[in-house]
């Protein structure tokens, strides 16, 4: 038995004692979370860094007719819990009641979950490591003699452990790893420098990609930045990058957070079962997907996570709502005290060499800025892109901004790419949108 599980058990029993003294005049609530591993960095062919942590921390949520303190702790002596707990008691209180308050009633966790598929701990030696991220690194350098230098490659690894218990009886523990190896080259020319990386996350070591494709590809975006200028401003379609694409549909699940929604600070209030997207477009919530980067059983209040539509064939069909959103809603809770993993997908076919499609537009890699108004949908960025014609890259160009509304912006996608980044919570390929506003020169 490794030291996260010898930990979780040694905690879950201590709170276990802990919880048959209870003040039964409270609701208690236990979040526990512990994690160790460990970052390792190398620079210009030499190890700049190694740095492990171990970290532990627990929660304590106290509801007292419909008030709610909190308190949280990362010594885990009987002591301190036991201090943390009389903490979050005195706090709740002193706060305001609302009768919206409460530990879940119903479909909450019951058990200990394992087999998620999201669980490899691979046992690596500090040596195999470090010669990992100095190939990664000169894979780089290989690439064009104008890489003139690097910020490095690093290798990130964590195991993780889990347990949630409170007085309705919820209670349920799950354990995950995280792998991580990134580049991040500079490039040089006529005096001009530019910046880019490339990274690859994974639940198993074993699915990473090799440290010299991540090399490579950290240099060849980068290089592909050199020569960048700015163009005139311009309404044409825009074709963004996985990335960016993921980051557009953040926008869009903000807007349907049950805290966005119960105070009315949504350009999607009211929208349930109404066409947000093209028919072609589904996204779907996927808990438990194996290597999910964001796979968990239960959510942050322990109820269960549950597979759902949220967009079927363009039509919302769903909030995200905790237990406190649903209960001001007076709708259903869905499992979302967070979100797991998120799929965006196209009942037509997924289109391969999206660039290809592009006769006349804008190809976005980088955006700066959060830019995005959850009240209006009104949208604006800094952007880093391409400009395309008949399907080919002309050049890079900087200094621009992608100015549209987030409403528009959806109806207007004209199709999604089979260039799925699986990297992210929010699995999606590009996506080509028409009649977006570049801001560039007049």
């Amino acid at each position: 038995m490794n030291s996260n599980e010898n930990n979780m058990h040694m905690y879950k029993d201590r709170i276990q004692d802990i919880y048959k003294e209870l003040n039964k005049k409270y609701s208690h609530e236990f979040n526990l979370s512990i994690s160790n591993g460990y970052t390792v960095t190398s620079r210009s062919s030499q190890v700049e860094n190694i740095e492990y942590h171990e970290d532990m921390a627990l929660n304590v949520s106290v509801y007292n007719d419909y008030k709610k303190g909190s308190a949280s702790t990362n010594n885990l002596s009987l002591e301190n819990i036991l201090k943390t707990i009389k903490k979050a008691e005195n706090i709740s209180q002193n706060t305001q009641a609302d009768n919206c308050q409460g530990l879940p009633e119903s479909d909450f966790t019951e058990k200990d979950w394992d087999d998620l598929g999201i669980y490899y701990p691979t046992e690596l030696k500090v040596e195999e490591v470090i010669e990992m991220t100095k190939d990664c690194e000169a894979e780089a350098f290989r690439t064009d003699k104008r890489i003139s230098n690097s910020e490095g490659s690093s290798f990130s690894f964590s195991k993780n452990a889990h347990m949630i218990l409170n007085t309705n009886g919820a209670y349920g523990t799950y354990r995950s790893t995280d792998y991580s190896l990134s580049c991040i080259a500079l490039a040089e020319e006529n005096k001009l420098m530019e910046r880019d990386y490339w990274y690859s996350s994974s639940r198993d070591f074993n699915r990473l990609e090799k440290g010299a494709s991540i090399g490579k590809k950290a240099a060849d975006r980068v290089l592909s930045r050199l020569g960048a200028k700015t163009i005139k401003t311009r309404v044409c379609p825009v074709l963004f990058s996985p990335e960016m694409s993921a980051s557009i549909v953040s926008n869009f699940l903000s807007a349907i957070n049950g805290s966005a929604i119960y105070k009315k600070s949504s350009f999607l209030l009211d929208k349930i079962n109404e066409k947000i997207f093209p028919d072609f477009v589904n996204i779907q919530e996927e808990p438990l997907l194996i290597n999910g980067p964001a796979t968990r059983p239960y959510d942050s209040e322990g109820v269960l996570t549950k597979s759902k539509d949220i967009i079927s064939d363009g039509v919302l069909e769903n909030y995200l709502l905790d237990t406190y959103a649903s209960r001001k809603l007076k709708m259903d809770c869905t499992g979302n005290g967070v979100l797991t993993n998120v799929t965006m997908n196209s009942s037509k076919p997924l289109v391969s060499n999206m660039l290809s499609t592009l006769h006349d537009g804008v190809y976005i890699t980088d955006m700066m800025g959060s830019g995005a108004n959850t009240l209006t949908g009104d949208y604006s960025r800094g952007a880093f892109g391409y400009l395309v014609k008949n399907g080919e890259i002309q050049h890079p160009v900087t200094e621009i901004t992608v100015a549209s509304n987030l409403s528009q912006m959806f109806h207007n996608i004209l199709a999604l790419g089979d260039d799925i980044d699986l990297r992210n919570r929010i699995r999606t390929g590009s996506l080509l949108i028409d009649n977006i506003t570049i801001g560039g020169t007049n």
